[in-house]
């Protein structure tokens, strides 16, 4: 969709429904009292590309215009950068279709300082577009591989694994099963932020005692009730923690074969691809994540009880 008719398509909204509008590059947002405001995106660059459509990295800018004795005022009261997510509806199959629309709905309830942020969507024909929150840091798969081999300090893993925590902690407390907590869905802004993102495959529960059964997830954050075929509910999210913890701890996986049965009977046995280095990390730390790993999910600890470890709590106080 072009800059001109993303505009079009806003003002059409606007004068049809009288919501509050959003432009491509300006627009009335809506007027109070003799204020009005107008919301301003100006394209930056093509953040990817894939078969189903593009995400592209825009300036948004938020003005307010105020009549003050008999002079407008211009006040600028936003300067942010967010994402715009494109998304061809025609190239999706009915299941991804679902998973695009399950990750609006969740994310619509979900705010948190540690969870990707959603702002806004909207249809156009078989258009969907989602804005977003930008992170600028890149995301924690990328900053392991960066580490070339130079292990994280503690003190980066502890404060990276205490925001991970914060966030699924708020997830789990309002219902929701993430189901595809991996580095590649964790992202980091300049000043080491962690947003929890890619929430397509997330499920919203009745109860913490709900479970569910559909086998969704990458295979290698997968639990062993998961590989299992049996039901499953938020420790399975706690797995995928201690997986992701593991990682910055070794800068590997934690689970590796070369083909997906054999992943799978690992993951059931517990059979690591390494120790964690006690030379380097604290005992306390590394037991976390091996509570985080344990085979029964009644054992593992939930998001708010590793809050509350020593190890962790410090970095709240």
């Amino acid at each position: 969709m072009s800059l001109e008719e993303y505009e079009r398509h806003y003002g059409s909204l606007n004068s049809e429904s009288g919501c509050e509008s959003v432009s491509g590059r300006s627009s009335t947002s809506g007027t109070f009292g003799g204020e009005e405001e107008k919301l301003h995106y100006i394209p930056i660059r093509v953040l990817g590309k894939g078969s189903f459509g593009e995400a592209t990295l825009y300036r948004r800018t938020e003005f307010r215009f105020l009549a003050f004795a008999g002079k407008n005022c211009n006040f600028k009261t936003d300067n942010s950068l967010v994402v715009w997510k494109e998304i061809d509806l025609n190239c999706l199959s009915d299941k991804k279709r679902r998973d695009v629309m399950n990750e609006i709905s969740i994310l619509s309830i979900l705010q948190h300082n540690n969870i990707i942020a959603y702002f806004n969507h909207f249809m156009d024909k078989n258009t969907l577009l989602i804005e977003l929150e930008y992170c600028n840091g890149g995301n924690l798969y990328d900053k392991i591989n960066q580490q070339k081999g130079v292990l994280f300090k503690e003190e980066v893993v502890v404060w990276y694994l205490y925001q991970i925590a914060a966030a699924v902690a708020h997830i789990h407390k309002a219902g929701v099963l993430h189901r595809d907590i991996k580095t590649l869905n964790i992202f980091l802004t300049k000043t080491n932020l962690i947003k929890l993102g890619d929430y397509g495959l997330a499920k919203k529960l009745d109860s913490e005692y709900s479970m569910a059964e559909t086998c969704v997830g990458t295979p290698y954050y997968m639990s062993p009730e998961l590989c299992q075929g049996v039901k499953y509910n938020f420790k399975s999210d706690i797995w995928a923690m201690g997986c992701v913890l593991f990682e910055l701890l070794t800068l590997t996986r934690t689970f590796d074969a070369t083909n997906p049965l054999n992943l799978c009977v690992k993951i059931v046995q517990g059979n690591w691809t390494m120790e964690i280095n006690s030379d380097i990390y604290t005992s306390a730390l590394i037991k976390l994540v091996y509570e985080c790993l344990d085979q029964d999910p009644e054992k593992r600890p939930t998001a708010e009880q590793i809050l509350e470890q020593p190890v962790i709590s410090r970095v709240r106080a």
